[in-house]
C-alpha cells in the first residue's frame, strides 16, 4: 500500500480536466482524478464517483499484471473487489474530494468501455454494493480526518460537529481531527473563521477518513472584493484593487496595521516619518491628488468610515507636534481581529464612496464568529526592542569635540567675561561657574590657572558620553491577545480583548493600550438577518514635554522650545558632557539660563495622553424576494482624547520663567515679564514658584447611516447576469477642541497653585489664550445608485453615480454640491472558446475604467471664522476685548475634483503557480484648493480658492505565486512595484524661497505636489570660509539669501520628496512543520535633505558631525573642502549686521540634499507549528511559536546620509524612529 500511495502523491501534478475530455466525455470533471505515464506500461488510474440520483458506485478499474504490482501486488486468494474497497480506503487518506459529490453537476452516468493505452474505464454493477457491509461500517464509528484550505495547507482551529448533536472537535495544526461516536447517516457541519461552512452527509459510499478542502467564504475569498458597500465577486469587479489576508501582511511586533502595508500592495508608498506609537506613517495610495488639502486615504473598518479626531496636516505628519500622536486613524484597532484588507484604487473601485475617496479606500473586514464548537485562540507576542548606537551615525567623540571648543575659544564665542550670563553653556560654563564660585571653606573647586583649566577639561575630553545608552534601552513590549469564536446556526458570537504593553524604548515614554470586540450575527430566517459590533479601545501614552515647532523663514529654521526629545538629543548634545558628576549626582550644565539635565527633565516635563475610542454599529437585511434585498446599516462613534502636559517646578522651563540672577540675564530673559504700560521698569519673574498645567482635549462624535435597496437577477441560465443598487448615507460629525494652561501650580505640594496675575497679563499681550475652545461641525449627505451587467460571465459593464452635499464648502448650490460618476468594463478573456486549449493560462481579464471623484481638500471656511482678540494698544490699560476675523466667508469655495483613467490586466499562469496584475493609469486634477495673492480687498492678502490644476500617471505591477507547493515543502513568492510621477500645471500660488527649500518640500507650478529646492551652493569664501551662494539667475554669489523673497526662479530643482517609485519583494518557504518568511521594501526616486546642523554660532552643548573635521581651517581650504569654517567674532558680528545667515542657508542649499532612494529587510520570521503527536499529549488543537526579526538591515542608502534614515525626519518633539526589535510570538489553538 505505500507504494500505492506514494503514486497517488504524483496525482496532484495533473490536472483533472485535461486527460478526462479526451478519454470520457461522460465522467463529471470535477470529480476525476487520473495519473498518466504514457512512456510506460505501469498507468495507475484511479477514481470513485458517487450519482446523487443513481446512487451508483463507479470506478476505473486497472487491468494491467504490471500496474497491479506497482501497487503492491493483488492477492490471488481475496476478492478482486475487496482488494479494490482496499485501494479506494488508501486513497481517501491521501486525497479528499472524491466524496463530496453534492458539489458536482448532476449527470447521468451510463455504462461503456473505452480504451486509453492500457486504461480500462468500465462501469460497475450494484452487486459490487452488495459485497460492502455499508450499515456495519457506519454504526457508531470514529471519523478520522483531514481539512485543508484550497492549496492543500492544513487549517487548525477548525470546527467539526455532528450536525444536530454536541458532538464535536477542533482541527489541530495540521488540520487533522478525530471525532468519536458518530451515528450512522450523520451529517458532519464544518466551520471556521473566514471560510464557508460546509455540510457533508456520511451515507453509503462515503469513506471513514476524508479529506476536506474548505472553501474561504465569499467576503474574504480571494476571489471576492468588499468595497464597504458590496461584495463583488472579483470576476465581475471591474475596478483596480488589492485584496490581502491578515496572514499575508500581519507582522508580529508592529501594533499599527496601517504599517504593515508597507511593500504589500502595488501602487501605496508607505513612508515612516514617525515610528512613535499613535502617529501616522505617511501612506499615499497612487501618488499625491491635492496641493494643500489632505492626500491620504479613506479608512473604512466593517462599513464604518473612521472619521479623524484631529486633522494632521501633510507637513505635521513629520513635525513631531504632540497632535501628531492623534494622526493615526487605526492606532486602536487589534491586528489580530482583521481578517482582510481591500485596496481600492481607482474611479470605478471607489465609485460608491464619492466625494470622499480622491485619495483612494483601505477597506478592512473583521473576523465573525462561526457555528459549531467554540474555539479559542491565544497570541502572544513579546518583543525586544534594540537601542541606537553611535555606530550608526556620524558624531564626533568627546576629544574631538573639546578640539572644535577650544577653536570656537580662540575665535572668541566662549568668553570668560559673558559666560555667566549666556542662555547655554556645556563644559566651559561648568568651569567659569566653578572658578567663580568658592565652597564653604573659601576655597575655588578649579583654579583659575591654565594648568587647572587644562585638568578640568581633560576629564571631559575623555568621557566619550553614549547619551543612547543613557536615554534609551533594550526594551520589552507585550502584546496578548484572546479570541473566542462559537455559535449556531441561527446566531454566530465573536469576542475578543488584547493588552498591548510597552515599557518604553526610551527613558521618558510608555505606552498602554487595552481593546475588546463583540460581534454577534442573527438569522432569524431565510429573509430576515442582524448584526451588531461594539467594539472599543483604550489608550494610556506617556510621551516627552513639547510644544508645537515654529518655522522661523527670516534666519531659515525651525524653533521648538524646550526640546527634549531624546533621540534628537542624543545626536545633537556634545558627548563631552555628562549626566552624572564624579560623586553619581545628576550634573546640571545651563539651557534658556537655567539649570539644565537631560535625566532631570524628563523626569519632570512630560506629557501624559489618554484615548477613549468606542464604536457601536448595527446592520440589517430583508429579502422582499430572492433578487430584492433592503439592507440598513448604521454605525455610532465616540472618541475622547485629552493630552495633559505637566511641568514641574523644577523643570528646566519652569526655571527659565524664574531665571534672573542679575540684570544682564534679566534683560535678555525673553521668558521674564515686561510691562507695557511701565516700559522702563526692569523684567519680573511671574512664575516664582510651581510649574505649569496644560490640558488639551480632543473630542469626535460621529454618526452614520445608510439604506440600500439590492436588485440581483440572473436570466437564460445565468447567461445574463443583472445588478443594481440604490441608497442614501447621512454623516454627522462633531469635534471639539478645548485647551487652557494653569500657571504656578505645585505638583510637590498637593497641587495647590501659586498664581501671580502677571503672568496672565504677559499671556495676554504676547496673544497667546491660556484657555480656548473650538467646534466643528461636519454635516454629509450622499445619494447613490450602480448598476453591472454580465454576459456567460465574459463581459461585464458597471457604471456609478453619487451626489454628495456638504456644509464644509460654500454656501452655494452649485459650490457644496457636487455630482461624480464611474464607467468601468472588464473582458474575462480566458473563458472565450479560443482559450480552451491554452492550458498554460488559468485566467486571463482586461478591464478599464473612467470617471470622476472629489475630495473636500483643505475648505474649512464656508462661512466667516471668527476669533476673539485683544486690540494693540501702546498701554495695556487703554486694551479692548475684540472679535477678529481669522478667515473671511469663503462661498464659492467647492471640491477638488479628479478624472481618472486605468486599465489592467489579470492573468493567472500554469494553474494559478504564477499570477500577474498589471495596471496603468492617467489623473487629471483640478479646481484644487490653492492660496492666491489677492489685492488685499477684505482684509486678506491671500485667499484659498480652486485655482490648481495636477496631472499624474503611473504603472503598478504585482508578479507571484505558490511556486511550488507539496505537503511537505513549498516556496511562495510576490514582487510589488508601483510607480507614479505627478506635475502641478497650473497655480496660482506664490511660493517662498522658504516654502521650496524647507525638507517637506515646496508645491509650484510646472514640478511635483512636494518638489525639494535648494539654493545654489557657489563654494567658500577663500579668505573666511563663509559659504556663498547663487542670489539670481545671472550667477552673482553673496552669503545673504532673502528666503521671505518670492523670487525662486533661480533655485535649483532637485527632485520630489515622496518616492516616485516603491514596492516590495517577500518569499514564503516552507518545509515540513517550518516557515520562513522575509519581506524586502524599496523606494526610489526621491530626495531628502540631511539633518541641519550648521550655525553661525556654536556652543559648548552642541554635538557636531564627523564631517565637520573637515572644515575650511585655512586659505585654499576652499578647494578641498565644502565645509564652511567656524567665523570669527567680528566676521559673525558683520553677517548679523548684513541680515546674512550663511549657515543656515548652507544647511538649505544643494551641498545638503542627498538621495532618498534605499533598501531595506523590513521583515524576516521562522515559524515552527508543533507535531500532531505532541498536541494530542496536551490536549491542544495548534501551537505554533514564531521568531521575528524587524527593521534589522538598511540593505542600500546613500552613503551621504552616514546613519540617517532614509524615512525619519529628525524634528524631535515627540517624533521617534523606527526601531530594531526581536519578537517571540506564540499562537495557541483550544
Amino acid at each position: 500500500m505505500n507504494k500505492l500511495l506514494c503514486l497517488l502523491w504524483l496525482c496532484d501534478w495533473v490536472k483533472v480536466d485535461t486527460w478526462i475530455k479526451s478519454a470520457n466525455s461522460d465522467v463529471p470533471e470535477a470529480n476525476c482524478l487520473v495519473t498518466i505515464n504514457p512512456a510506460s506500461d505501469i498507468i495507475t488510474a484511479y477514481n470513485v464517483l458517487m450519482n446523487e440520483n443513481t446512487k451508483k458506485l463507479y470506478s476505473l478499474l486497472i487491468n494491467d499484471a504490471m500496474t497491479k504490482k506497482a501497487l503492491g501486488g493483488t492477492n490471488p486468494r481475496l476478492p478482486y473487489r475487496q482488494i479494490l474497497f482496499e485501494l479506494m480506503l488508501s486513497a481517501f487518506l491521501v486525497f479528499w474530494g472524491l466524496q463530496a459529490l453534492s458539489n458536482s453537476p448532476e449527470r447521468k452516468l451510463v455504462n461503456h468501455e473505452k480504451q486509453h493505452g492500457s486504461l480500462s474505464i468500465k462501469s460497475e454493477i450494484d452487486d459490487f454494493n452488495k459485497e460492502i457491509n455499508w450499515k456495519s461500517a457506519f454504526a457508531d464509528t470514529t471519523i478520522r480526518g483531514r481539512i485543508t484550505d484550497s492549496i492543500g495547507q492544513g487549517l487548525s482551529g477548525v470546527s467539526v460537529t455532528e450536525k444536530g448533536t454536541k458532538n464535536g472537535a477542533i482541527t489541530n495544526t495540521s488540520g487533522e481531527f478525530v471525532l468519536n461516536g458518530v451515528k450512522q447517516n450523520a451529517t458532519l457541519v464544518i466551520s471556521s473563521v473566514g471560510f464557508e461552512t460546509q455540510e457533508i452527509q456520511l451515507s453509503r459510499g462515503q469513506l471513514l477518513r476524508p479529506h476536506i478542502v474548505l472553501q474561504r467564504e465569499s467576503s474574504t475569498l480571494q476571489d471576492v472584493v468588499v468595497t464597504g458597500f458590496q461584495r463583488i465577486n472579483k470576476r465581475q469587479f471591474t475596478g483596480a484593487a488589492t485584496k490581502l489576508t491578515i496572514g499575508e501582511v500581519k507582522t508580529e511586533g508592529v501594533i499599527d496595521v496601517s504599517r504593515m502595508l508597507e511593500g504589500r500592495a502595488a501602487g501605496v508608498s508607505i513612508q515612516n516619518v514617525s515610528g512613535t506609537f499613535g502617529a501616522a506613517p505617511k501612506i499615499r495610495i497612487r501618488g499625491a491628488t491635492s496641493i494643500s488639502g489632505e492626500n491620504k486615504p479613506l479608512w473604512v473598518v466593517d462599513g464604518v468610515v473612521l472619521e479623524d479626531v484631529v486633522n494632521v496636516s501633510n507637513d505635521q505628519l513629520a513635525s513631531g507636534d504632540p497632535n501628531t500622536l492623534l494622526g493615526s486613524a487605526v492606532a486602536g484597532l487589534n491586528a489580530n481581529d482583521i481578517e482582510t484588507f481591500d485596496i481600492l484604487k481607482d474611479a470605478a473601485a471607489t465609485a460608491l464612496y464619492g466625494a470622499r475617496a480622491m485619495n483612494g479606500v483601505i477597506v478592512i473586514t473583521t473576523k465573525k464568529g462561526r457555528a459549531g464548537k467554540p474555539s479559542i485562540s491565544y497570541t502572544g507576542n513579546f518583543s525586544y526592542q534594540l537601542k541606537p548606537t553611535y555606530e550608526n551615525y556620524d558624531i564626533m567623540n568627546s576629544l574631538d569635540q573639546m578640539s572644535v571648543y577650544a577653536e570656537i575659544e580662540r575665535k572668541g564665542f566662549l568668553p570668560f567675561s559673558d559666560l555667566v550670563n549666556s542662555p547655554n553653556t556645556g563644559v566651559y560654563g561648568k568651569m567659569d561657574e566653578l572658578i567663580r564660585t568658592p565652597d564653604s571653606t573659601g576655597r575655588f573647586a578649579v583654579e583659575n590657572t591654565p594648568e587647572g583649566r587644562r585638568a578640568f577639561l581633560s576629564r571631559y575630553a575623555k568621557v566619550n558620553t553614549d547619551w543612547f545608552d543613557i536615554l534609551f534601552r533594550n526594551s520589552l513590549t507585550q502584546e496578548h491577545a484572546l479570541s473566542i469564536s462559537s455559535g449556531t446556526e441561527k446566531a454566530q458570537s465573536y469576542f475578543s480583548t488584547s493588552f498591548y504593553h510597552d515599557g518604553g524604548w526610551t527613558i521618558a515614554d510608555k505606552v498602554n493600550r487595552y481593546t475588546a470586540n463583540f460581534r454577534n450575527n442573527y438569522n432569524f430566517s431565510n429573509k430576515f438577518a442582524a448584526g451588531f459590533i461594539i467594539t472599543g479601545s483604550v489608550r494610556q501614552q506617556t510621551a516627552p514635554g513639547t510644544v508645537s515647532r515654529v518655522s522661523n523663514p527670516v534666519e531659515g529654521a525651525y524653533d521648538r522650545d524646550f526640546d527634549i526629545n531624546p533621540f534628537s538629543y542624543a545626536l545633537n548634545t556634545s558627548r563631552a558632557l555628562t549626566p552624572y558628576d564624579e560623586n553619581g549626582n545628576l550634573e546640571y550644565f545651563k539651557m534658556n539660563f537655567a539649570p539644565f539635565n537631560i535625566i532631570n527633565e524628563l523626569d519632570n516635563n512630560y506629557i501624559k495622553l489618554n484615548v477613549l475610542d468606542l464604536k457601536l454599529q448595527a446592520d440589517a437585511s430583508y429579502k422582499f424576494t430572492p433578487d430584492l434585498r433592503y439592507e440598513f446599516f448604521g454605525a455610532m462613534r465616540f472618541v475622547k482624547s485629552s493630552r495633559e502636559h505637566q511641568i514641574k517646578e523644577n523643570s528646566n522651563m519652569a526655571e527659565a520663567y524664574r531665571a534672573a540672577p542679575n540684570s544682564i540675564v534679566a534683560e535678555r530673559n525673553k521668558f521674564l515679564y515686561r510691562d507695557p504700560d511701565n516700559p522702563s521698569l526692569p523684567p519680573v519673574v511671574v512664575l516664582p514658584y510651581g510649574g505649569f498645567y496644560n490640558r488639551a482635549e480632543d473630542q469626535l462624535v460621529n454618526y452614520t447611516f445608510r439604506n440600500v435597496l439590492n436588485y440581483s437577477k440572473s436570466f437564460n441560465d445565468n447567461d445574463h447576469q443583472v445588478s443594481a443598487l440604490i441608497g442614501q448615507e447621512v454623516k454627522y460629525a462633531d469635534r471639539q477642541s478645548a485647551s487652557n494652561t494653569g500657571y504656578g501650580y505645585q505638583y510637590e505640594n498637593g497641587g495647590v497653585p501659586f498664581v501671580d496675575y502677571r503672568i496672565l497679563k504677559q499671556t495676554l499681550e504676547n496673544n497667546f489664550a491660556y484657555y480656548g475652545m473650538g467646534n466643528e461641525y461636519d454635516r454629509f449627505v450622499g445619494f447613490f445608485a450602480n448598476a453591472s451587467y454580465s454576459y456567460q460571465g465574459k463581459y461585464t459593464l458597471n457604471g456609478t453615480v453619487r451626489e454628495d452635499g456638504s456644509n464644509r464648502l460654500g454656501k452655494s448650490q452649485s459650490a457644496r454640491w457636487l455630482p461624480t460618476w464611474t464607467v468601468s468594463g472588464k473582458w474575462n478573456v480566458d473563458r472565450e472558446k479560443f482559450m480552451d486549449n491554452v492550458n498554460s493560462i488559468s485566467y486571463l481579464t482586461l478591464r478599464g475604467s473612467y470617471g470622476l471623484n472629489a475630495s473636500y481638500g483643505s475648505a474649512t471656511n464656508s462661512t466667516v471664522v471668527l476669533k476673539s482678540d485683544l486690540t494693540k494698544r501702546p498701554y495695556l490699560s487703554d486694551a479692548q476685548a475684540a472679535i477678529s476675523l481669522q478667515n473671511l466667508e469663503n462661498a464659492d469655495l467647492t471640491w477638488e475634483k479628479k478624472y481618472e483613467a486605468d486599465i489592467g490586466l489579470d492573468i493567472g499562469l500554469f494553474n494559478n503557480r504564477l499570477n500577474i496584475t498589471a495596471d496603468a493609469y492617467n489623473r487629471n486634477s483640478f479646481d484644487l484648493i490653492s492660496l492666491v495673492k489677492t489685492s488685499g480687498i477684505g482684509g486678506e492678502v491671500y485667499k484659498a480658492a480652486n485655482f490648481a490644476d495636477l496631472k499624474s500617471h503611473g504603472l503598478e505591477l504585482t508578479i507571484g505565486g505558490k511556486i511550488f507547493n507539496y505537503n511537505d515543502w513549498g516556496w511562495s513568492t510576490n514582487l510589488t512595484s508601483g510607480y507614479n510621477e505627478n506635475e502641478i500645471t497650473n497655480a496660482k500660488n506664490n511660493p517662498t524661497i522658504f516654502d521650496l527649500v524647507k525638507p517637506e518640500g515646496g508645491a509650484k507650478e510646472g514640478y511635483p505636489v512636494r518638489g525639494l529646492f535648494s539654493i545654489k551652493f557657489a563654494g567658500l569664501n577663500p579668505e573666511n570660509g563663509v559659504a556663498e551662494f547663487v542670489t539670481n539667475e545671472k550667477g552673482d554669489t553673496s552669503y545673504a539669501i532673502y528666503l521671505q523673497s518670492d523670487t525662486t526662479s533661480y533655485l535649483k530643482y532637485e527632485g520630489p520628496v515622496d518616492p516616485t517609485l516603491s514596492g516590495g519583494f517577500s518569499n514564503t518557504f516552507r518545509y515540513k512543520n517550518f516557515t520562513l518568511n522575509f519581506l524586502i521594501t524599496y523606494q526610489f526616486g526621491n530626495k531628502i535633505r540631511l539633518t541641519p546642523v550648521y550655525s553661525s554660532t556654536y556652543s559648548d552643548l552642541s554635538a557636531l558631525p564627523g564631517e565637520f573635521k573637515n572644515r575650511w581651517t585655512l586659505p585654499g581650504d576652499e578647494k578641498i573642502t565644502n565645509i564652511p569654517s567656524i567665523t570669527d567674532l567680528y566676521t559673525r558680528r558683520d553677517l548679523n549686521n548684513a541680515s546674512a545667515y550663511p549657515y543656515n542657508n548652507y544647511n538649505f542649499s544643494t551641498a545638503r540634499v542627498v538621495d532618498g532612494g534605499y533598501v531595506r529587510l523590513k521583515t524576516i520570521s521562522l515559524m515552527y507549528n508543533v507535531p500532531t503527536s505532541v498536541l494530542q499529549k496536551i490536549k491542544l488543537n495548534s501551537l505554533s511559536v514564531n521568531l521575528v526579526g524587524n527593521n534589522l538591515w538598511l540593505i542600500y542608502s546613500d552613503a551621504k546620509l552616514k546613519g540617517q534614515d532614509p524615512e525619519f525626519f529628525n524634528a524631535g518633539g515627540v517624533a521617534l524612529p523606527i526601531n530594531k526589535q526581536f519578537v517571540l510570538s506564540l499562537k495557541v489553538g483550544i
